[in-house]
């Protein structure tokens, strides 16, 4: 029971909630997010401003690998989606084949 958080949930399903509510508008906003951090290090990087630099470069790389899995998880939600309707229309021209063998 450690292992359940305040809402009886595992780590895990906690995730697996948090990762069905992220929309295409809040990959977006990671991305401008990531694309304000670059921008960020130029700016230090131009000032001189090595801390900063360093900070906002740590900040980039943290955002970049949640970029890559919310895109990656669109991806197969996609594919899997496309796969669905094919096996469906698959089942659809099978059954019509056989009503109509049958008649």
């Amino acid at each position: 029971m450690a292992d359940r958080l305040n809402n009886g949930m595992t780590p895990s399903e906690n995730a697996r909630i948090a990762a069905s509510v992220v929309t295409e508008d809040d990959l977006a906003e990671l991305e401008q997010l990531h694309a304000d951090m670059l921008a960020r290090v130029d700016k230090a990087r131009e000032g001189g401003l090595v801390y900063l630099m360093g900070q906002y470069v740590r900040m980039a790389a943290l955002i970049q690998p949640e970029i890559k899995r919310i895109r990656d998880r669109f991806h197969r939600e996609t594919l899997a989606s496309v796969r669905k309707e094919h096996k469906m229309l698959k089942l659809e021209k099978k059954e019509a084949a056989g009503n109509g063998a049958s008649a």
